[in-house]
């Protein structure tokens, strides 16, 4: 998380430096960095979740996305618009997979210290974020033009940027939970089987 924010910063910085010099690169830098936050929240959520079906399908979906990121912007768009439909579709499978770890989460986990974990405030996070900036990644592409829209942009991204910002600072300084706090409450099928065994 500490380089996605590097990476986040970093590419602010690029952006305001090309706009100040009239350079026109937006268009890759913004379908750059789509790609590049969803390979870096797809890394993190690699290991933050062990369940076994998030190992099998994850690196598919990443996959699956690059591909059709890349179709997107060279063949569709043809490196002449903002990646809308990408970005879109970057937030709605990060949105999934975030409610995904919360509901694995409260089912197996102690629901009293789930607050207490970094990950936690991490997906947190991510489920603010995207969901804030969802429907302003969709319009911009259609409305990019509009100087009303582009004021509104700055001001929306900024403030979500920020708390975005914030929270995972927040998340990284956490103290780590002792991993006995939270011991799942719901036992595996395996356990379960062998105590009717025992039972018999």
């Amino acid at each position: 998380m500490f380089f996605y924010v590097l990476y986040c910063n970093l590419n602010e910085i690029v952006i305001y430096y090309t706009y100040q010099n009239h350079i026109d690169i937006d268009t890759i830098l913004f379908a750059l960095f789509t790609v590049i936050e969803f390979t870096f929240f797809c890394g993190y959520y690699y290991y933050a979740i062990q369940t076994r079906i998030i190992k099998i399908i994850l690196p598919i979906i990443l996959g699956i996305f690059v591909i059709f990121a890349f179709i997107d912007f060279f063949l569709i768009n043809q490196m002449n618009n903002f990646d809308s439909f990408t970005a879109g579709l970057e937030s709605i499978i990060i949105i999934l997979l975030c409610i995904y770890y919360l509901v694995v989460q409260i089912k197996g986990s102690n629901s009293l210290f789930v607050y207490s974990s970094s990950n936690f405030w991490i997906i947190i996070t991510f489920l603010i974020y995207l969901s804030g900036t969802f429907f302003l990644y969709i319009m911009t592409e259609n409305m990019a033009r509009s100087k009303s829209f582009q004021h509104q942009y700055v001001v929306i991204n900024s403030v979500f940027n920020v708390l975005k910002n914030i929270l995972l600072s927040i998340a990284m300084l956490m103290k780590s939970t002792p991993t006995n706090i939270q011991k799942p409450k719901v036992k595996g099928w395996e356990d379960d089987l062998h105590t009717l065994k025992l039972k018999k």
